[in-house]
């Protein structure tokens, strides 16, 4: 498989909020390859860094030392796009749920007309049905965090980055939302970089999960997730699934005892 994202030896410290002359180190000698249409997701302690390694890989803070290169060049010069986690502060209120969706396309300078058409065409390769006139205080939260994926997804970017972004919904809306990813993974064909605090979702979602250690974050382990796709909430039972949710939370256990 083709090493699309290469982290390598990446560190961050960051002056403590509190004591101004006090450094706190989030990451040290970071190091990960990532391969061309991998859905990776990153699982951890709190505060572990997992945040400031998404936000150095889409190009949104820079490294202390280390580099990071997508596809041979660096963020600054790829196309990321990136779901946060609160999905409300992210959509544009006073614009329509199309207009938000539309939104990279017009500051891309495409016309009104050809970005709503390109839009329209779009939301229905993905198998989304929003309604485009209203706005997205009027959707329900799963339906707004569609209107946010898309609309990181339409400019095609290199890299979808995902920072926790089903963790504000409800439990039947988030199972849903997690086997639609899936459906958008496939069909759109994305490397997606995927935080989640919740286990199962982690492991459900990915191709490889990678376990991080505390604060600084170091890869505890990387486990590989061999289920078919489309993956459904009844792999959960699986017992398969089952030994491989229970290996990864011994070693999550092992981290917050170290």
């Amino acid at each position: 498989m083709n090493e699309y994202i290469k982290i390598e030896n990446v560190s961050k410290t960051f002056l403590n909020a509190t004591e101004k002359n006090r450094r706190v180190e989030v990451l040290n000698g970071f190091t990960l390859t990532v391969h061309k249409g991998e859905f990776l997701t990153f699982f951890g302690p709190n505060a572990c860094g997992k945040t400031t390694l998404l936000s150095i890989v889409a190009g949104l803070i820079l490294t202390n030392s280390g580099s990071v290169l997508i596809d041979g060049k660096p963020p600054s010069q790829a196309k990321i796009g990136f779901v946060f986690q609160n999905y409300q502060n992210s959509l544009l209120p006073w614009r329509t749920n199309i207009d938000n969706v539309a939104l990279s396309l017009e500051l891309e300078g495409i016309s009104k007309k050809q970005r709503l058409g390109n839009t329209r065409d779009f939301l229905r390769k993905l198998d989304v049905e929003i309604p485009e006139g209203s706005y997205p205080y009027q959707l329900s939260g799963g339906q707004q965090q569609l209107l946010c994926i898309a609309r990181a997804l339409i400019s095609d970017p290199d890299v979808l980055v995902m920072d926790e972004p089903f963790n504000q919904l409800d439990f039947q809306t988030r199972m849903g939302m997690n086997e639609k990813i899936q459906d958008i993974w496939i069909k759109t064909g994305k490397t997606i970089l995927f935080v989640s605090h919740d286990l199962e979702e982690a492991i459900l979602l990915a191709d490889r999960v990678v376990l991080l250690t505390k604060r600084p974050a170091r890869i505890s382990k990387i486990l590989e997730n061999k289920f078919s796709r489309p993956r459904k909430s009844r792999v959960l039972q699986n017992e398969d699934f089952f030994k491989l949710r229970s290996e990864a939370l011994n070693i999550f256990d092992k981290v917050l005892r170290e």
